[in-house]
């Protein structure tokens, strides 16, 4: 499952992003099509998801927060 989030597009398109300075902006947040990717995400259990790495994390974060 974390393959499947950590290989999604939409992860690869705010990690992209997040490289380049634009994630950011948190005018930017909006410009995510996340609810694939939060499906998948909230699939996992709370041990799962702590433990995945924190660049993951932190894009779930951005995008939730």
């Amino acid at each position: 499952m974390m393959r499947k989030i950590s290989e999604h597009p939409t992860m690869k398109e705010i990690l992209a992003d997040s490289f380049g300075g634009v994630i950011y902006n948190v005018a930017n947040r909006n410009k995510y099509d996340t609810a694939d990717l939060l499906e998948q995400w909230n699939k996992l259990t709370p041990a799962e998801q702590e433990s995945e790495n924190g660049i993951i994390n932190g894009a779930i974060n951005f995008i939730t927060e």
